[in-house]
């Protein structure tokens, strides 16, 4: 460190470089300049408490949401598990649970790199546990997505097919779900081979997510573009026009003076549960499919807002999912339930009138 007494500035390309640890001693670190990295700091993996924070609370929430949503479908609600609907949402939940894993390992991780991370960095993005973590949000976010474009098919054969045969029931949906499981398992999978060893995907940045919403290139970007926005956005092309028919058609049905079958106006009840978990899902993958886009067009994205997207935007919809359906279905049986026992008081004060009458007639 005697030879270097005379520096004065310090230009590098790694944040690393500038940390007070790595610098000579007495070295001013506002004369070192290098890109600062969005997510970590010289001494935590999250170099915000308000990334901590949101990081426990989505990781809370997709855990306890989803196992809980989970529990009350399979124990509380079996009725509804012999339909097609329900088995979707069913696996909707525990692929949402796999988010809540993905964040918890996230949140294990920062804690135990507090105050050292600068050492650390390249041994966590290195680790088992991070590429563990990166599978399992790889495959909750494209399992979650081709769930939910299968919600929306199901509800638009249910709606613009009613008396038709093709639909799904309990055994079609569940080959459905798992057809889909396999495929988010071999696209996660693949990075993750022996041929594909030298790309740095999962480890691409400090929280194992390889978003694509980004112009430096790093080994497995165009896997990551041709999933995560491609196909992503082929399959919300698709949700996107399902969701618009089964708009149309709750509205036409509400705006109708025809009255509807019981049978009818119970899938009406339950697309309109159902297109709040499809649009919730639309609007936090688009903005990563539409910043990924831009990306590749050599269009310089910020990086707080790749931050914002990793950490804000992509897990509140696992966490709102569970929410989002369903207490809906426990609000809508809470009403169906008040509104039946005002029935009940009704019929009842009915019939104690009419046994007045009958009463004072005979008198």
């Amino acid at each position: 460190m005697e030879n270097m007494k005379k520096l004065r500035l310090v230009f590098a390309d790694n944040y690393k470089l500038c940390c007070p640890a790595v610098l000579p001693a007495g070295f001013p670190q506002a004369d070192c300049h290098a890109p600062s990295d969005e997510i970590s700091s010289c001494d935590t993996l999250l170099r915000s408490d308000l990334f901590r924070l949101f990081l426990y609370v989505f990781a809370v929430l997709g855990l306890i949401g989803n196992a809980g949503s989970f529990l009350y479908r399979m124990v509380i609600n079996k009725a509804e598990c012999k339909q097609g609907f329900s088995v979707f949402v069913a696996h909707l939940c525990a692929s949402d649970f796999l988010m809540g894993l993905y964040l918890t390992a996230i949140a294990i991780a920062d804690k135990r790199y507090q105050g050292s991370y600068l050492w650390e960095d390249v041994t966590w993005r290195n680790s088992v546990v991070c590429k563990a973590a990166g599978f399992l949000s790889f495959v909750s976010c494209e399992v979650s997505t081709f769930i939910i474009c299968l919600i929306t098919v199901d509800r638009f054969l249910v709606l613009r097919f009613p008396f038709s045969q093709c639909h799904f029931r309990k055994n079609s949906a569940q080959t459905a779900c798992l057809l889909s499981w396999l495929i988010g398992i071999v696209l996660a999978l693949l990075p993750l081979l022996q041929m594909t060893s030298h790309w740095e995907f999962y480890k691409q940045s400090s929280i194992c997510l390889p978003l694509p919403v980004t112009r430096q290139y790093f080994k497995g970007q165009a896997y990551s573009f041709s999933v995560m926005v491609v196909l992503n956005f082929i399959l919300f092309l698709l949700i996107a026009v399902g969701q618009a028919f089964i708009y149309h058609a709750i509205r036409t049905n509400s705006m109708s003076m025809v009255d509807t079958s019981k049978s009818s106006s119970k899938e009406l009840t339950i697309a309109r549960r159902l297109i709040t978990v499809a649009m919730s899902d639309f609007l936090c993958w688009f903005p990563i499919g539409f910043l990924g886009l831009l990306a590749s067009q050599n269009m310089a994205i910020p990086g707080e807002v790749r931050v914002g997207l990793a950490i804000f935007v992509l897990p509140l919809n696992s966490a709102l999912n569970p929410f989002l359906y369903t207490l809906n279905v426990i609000r809508e049986k809470r009403k169906q339930a008040y509104f039946k026992k005002l029935q009940g008081l009704f019929q009842s004060q009915q019939q104690i009138k009419t046994t007045d009458v009958s009463v004072n007639r005979h008198q």
